[in-house]
């Protein structure tokens, strides 16, 4: 395999090839010129004039090292002057843009060069034109100096940038921001776990407020900015993230964390996972189902961190309804209180059984619009509360069953139910006003009250009595 090809911008350069591949530059195929050479590195000859007998042997040798850009120039144009012809040293270059055969006096990673190349214009002004806002380096460049000045990842590096280091940084992609997913979690223990004792920040493009409020207990948060160049001893990466910024780079080592079954996860089999020192799995199941989609055939995997701090753990509240739809029955009381429950981030599951749901979608926050059922029994023996809020009621048996089950009620001032002699070791009777707009704040006390009196157990109070009507107008 060859080490290197030169692209040749001239068609009339002849040059010695013996290990090197050459090709003619064309316009109209460039891109698909470089996607097809063969070699890893590659860099660009405008022409052979001046030329030092042991260029080629100079750049064969460098292409025995690792890096994604070197500066090797022997002919460097400034002003035009050209400075190798006349044995000068060149002048210091220190600023953006950069112009002439020095824009092509590079060797390039071949793959990292045509990331960067994200046009459609590929004439060679245009080309110099994108490498002259991407290249830079510190040192001035003296001519005939075959420097190890290794352009840092993407060839992002100028003076004018400032430099951020951490540690261990975390780059959050936009993909990632605001999902509830595995690689949010993982992260968010992460910092439960690790952050205490270790520098640890988060790079991210945008965020929003629901991650930024997850993350900023545990993690530094920084904004990326353009004009930075943000350096880690250790950087890690999800691989659905298909790529990471051009200036945010690594001084020891770079991972790619894996956080799903390859072979399910038809996009990110797209993108190059390229860049990385190490491939870690979440689980051993996960890592050898990662074999085949990366560059490597060894997929090492540590287990996700878990850390639950019992303080946050809250207890889940669950109730159930079982009704009509019908104006008399009020469902949008349901719906006061339940706003009220995602409002102060009570966990809850409430199950309304009913013949038709009013809404589009089965599901209004925490709460599930179910098919009636003709025995809803196990549900209410389950629940916290058993809940009826209609404005009228004869008798309603729903609530008796409760009742009969030592399930607490919610229910509304209704005469029936003081018949039933519900009082608030059976549950909560709250006042039809305190649905009023005005009184939303009385609500919130008697929602609190009901979520905190949870565990708090139900006596039943039912007099069997109250069935013995019947034994006198039933006849045996």
């Amino acid at each position: 395999m060859k080490d290197l090809t030169i692209v040749l911008l001239n068609n009339n350069i002849n040059i010695d090839t013996n290990n090197i591949e050459t090709i003619n530059y064309n316009k109209e195929n460039f891109l698909y010129d470089l996607r097809n050479i063969k070699s890893k590195y590659l860099t660009f000859l405008k022409d052979n004039i001046d030329l030092d007998d042991n260029y080629l042997s100079t750049i064969i040798e460098k292409t025995k090292e690792e890096f994604d850009s070197c500066f090797i120039n022997y002919t460097i144009e400034i002003d035009n002057k050209k400075y190798a012809v006349e044995g000068m040293d060149a002048p210091e270059v220190n600023k953006v843009p950069y112009q002439g055969s020095y824009i092509w006096s590079f060797i390039y990673n071949k793959e990292k060069l045509i990331e960067l190349i994200d046009s459609s214009d590929y004439s060679k002004e245009n080309i110099e034109k994108i490498f002259s806002k991407r290249i830079g380096i510190k040192e001035p460049l003296l001519n005939h100096h075959h420097g190890s000045n290794k352009i840092i990842n993407d060839f992002i590096y100028t003076d004018e940038k400032k430099e951020v280091k951490r540690k261990n940084i975390f780059y959050l992609g936009t993909f990632c921001n605001g999902r509830f997913n595995g690689y949010i979690t993982w992260l968010n223990n992460l910092g439960r776990c690790f952050g205490d004792d270790f520098d640890m920040t988060i790079i991210y493009d945008e965020i929003n407020d629901i991650t930024k409020e997850r993350f900023e207990r545990y993690f530094e948060l920084i904004k990326r900015e353009e004009d930075t160049l943000y350096l880690a001893d250790r950087l890690f990466v999800t691989y659905s993230t298909y790529y990471y910024p051009k200036n945010l780079l690594k001084l020891e080592k770079n991972y790619l964390f894996i956080h799903g079954n390859m072979c399910d996860y038809k996009r990110a089999r797209r993108y190059h996972h390229n860049n990385y020192d190490q491939y870690i799995g979440v689980s051993k199941a996960c890592a050898d189902k990662a074999v085949g989609y990366f560059p490597t055939d060894h997929i090492d995997y540590i287990l996700n961190p878990i850390k639950i701090d019992q303080s946050e753990v809250k207890p889940h509240l669950k109730l159930v309804s079982a009704q009509r739809l019908d104006p008399i029955k009020r469902v949008d009381r349901i719906h006061n209180i339940s706003r009220i429950l995602d409002e102060e981030n009570i966990p809850y599951t409430w199950n309304v059984f009913i013949d038709k749901k009013p809404y589009e979608k089965g599901v209004y926050g925490g709460v599930v619009y179910r098919r009636s059922v003709i025995n809803p029994l196990p549900y209410i023996n389950d629940a916290d509360y058993y809940v009826q809020l209609s404005d009228s009621e004869a008798f309603c048996y729903s609530v008796a069953e409760a009742l009969s089950l030592n399930t607490k009620v919610v229910v509304t001032p209704l005469d029936c139910y003081k018949e039933l002699k519900i009082d608030e070791e059976q549950g909560f009777i709250i006042p039809f006003e305190y649905f009023d707009e005005e009184n939303k704040d009385q609500l919130r006390i008697k929602v609190l009250e009901m979520y905190q009196n949870i565990k708090k157990p139900m006596q039943n109070k039912l007099d069997p009595s109250m069935y013995s009507g019947y034994k006198e107008i039933l006849k045996k």
